[in-house]
């Protein structure tokens, strides 16, 4: 029966497929037409849609047919502290601009720049849990001579989730490359890792432009053939009609000046399975259980930290920067990135502070990591991270 529904949700998806007409310069179809309520033109040329929320795209996926959207999520007193939520007023440009309507979500237009082959990241941070830290240059490649760098930290358990207050950069990257400061949440390996992953990146290639930008990521198969990022595939499920993923934050920290920072986290919702998203204790939608595997029931490991892609043009390691591009000693707070509030929900859904953790940073003398010890009690675990890339010790 199950196999039934399933080709049935194929066969339907295909319907629409055929019947694709171009509407504005923008590939369509009739079922997308009805389905957008308001159109929100942005600077730069960015359009936001506002979809009914019940004709949402990633309603399609075949695994989501008949899926019963989850509102609100069932734990959600549980969830984040008021205290330790960061310093953004959640305004995005396009506030500037408009408002969808109640019983409509907020979707980022693809534009003129969109490459689907960046969709992907191809590769994840593997991380011991007695690891103190990783010294020589990551191997692993993708597009060419692409190579992902990190400094993070990590923990392996059993997990419901994480959570963090990460501070809001603009750092320089090169035209091809990123830079991420985000949470993983994650189980399996190899073709079996399965991840959840929020935060802010910087990504030109993806985006078409160098602004700061909330973002969500997701996989069941080590990056090969599901997920990519926000809503560019079927799959998260949008019920906030406020905050649009892909798009950017109006205001971020300035270098020994005022520092903006927002909470970010991933739960496990125990009544639905469903994955969570929050942004400063806001719910915005949820990755249903069902599209995961390794995921469906618990993580079993989180990881928090920057991650940058390195080109290596011109022979010698990017200049792309992790974070705001300074490192962690060159002072902490107000001179270097940082994490802070740093925990995990555990197995019973009970918000703690990690434990056993580990370190990973591929390249040291381009991008560190040191663990916070001095502010724990107004600001929790934390660790300051990120670096410029190129430098005298950095080639």
């Amino acid at each position: 029966m199950s196999k039934f529904i399933e080709l049935t949700c194929w066969f339907f998806i295909l319907a629409i497929f055929v019947n694709e007409r171009l509407v504005e310069g923008k590939t369509t179809t009739e079922a997308v037409n009805k389905a957008i309520i308001k159109t929100i033109k942005v600077e730069n040329a960015e359009i936001i849609d506002c979809y009914d929320i019940y004709r949402q795209p990633s309603l399609n996926h075949p695994l989501l047919c008949n899926h019963t959207i989850q509102m609100k999520p069932s734990s959600y007193q549980r969830r984040t502290k008021s205290n330790n939520l960061g310093t953004l007023q959640l305004i995005q440009t396009w506030h500037k601009y408009g408002s969808c309507p109640e019983g409509t979500i907020p979707i980022l237009r693809k534009g003129k720049n969109y490459n689907h082959t960046l969709l992907r990241k191809h590769h994840y941070p593997r991380l011991s849990p007695y690891e103190t830290h990783v010294m020589s240059r990551s191997n692993d490649t993708t597009n060419g001579n692409m190579v992902h760098e990190y400094s993070i930290i990590g923990v392996h358990g059993n997990f419901l989730g994480a959570q963090a207050k990460i501070n809001l950069w603009k750092p320089f990257t090169k035209t091809e490359e990123m830079s991420i400061s985000q949470i993983w949440v994650t189980a399996g390996d190899y073709k079996d890792y399965n991840t959840i992953e929020v935060g802010w990146q910087v990504y030109q290639g993806l985006y078409g432009d160098d602004q700061t930008r909330f973002f969500i990521y997701w996989t069941t198969d080590g990056y090969m053939s599901t997920g990519c990022y926000n809503l560019f595939c079927d799959g998260f499920v949008h019920t906030s009609s406020n905050i649009s993923l892909g798009c950017n934050f109006t205001e971020v920290s300035t270098f020994n000046g005022d520092q903006k920072d927002a909470t970010f986290s991933i739960q496990k919702d125990q009544s639905s399975g469903n994955w969570w998203i929050q942004l400063q204790g806001i719910p915005i939608g949820y990755y249903p259980s069902s599209l995961f595997t390794k995921l469906s029931k618990i993580s079993t490991s989180v990881k928090w930290g920057g991650e940058i892609i390195n080109g290596k043009t011109n022979g010698r390691h990017t200049s792309t920067q992790m974070g705001n591009g300074h490192f962690p000693s060159e002072g902490g707070l107000k001179t270097s990135s940082y994490f802070n509030w740093v925990k995990v929900f555990d197995e019973n859904n009970m918000i703690k502070d990690p434990e056993n953790v580990g370190k990973k940073i591929t390249n040291p003398n381009c991008y560190d990591l040191k663990i916070d010890d001095e502010h724990y009690g107004t600001n929790g675990y934390g660790f300051y991270y990120g670096g410029p890339g190129y430098n005298d010790k950095c080639k």
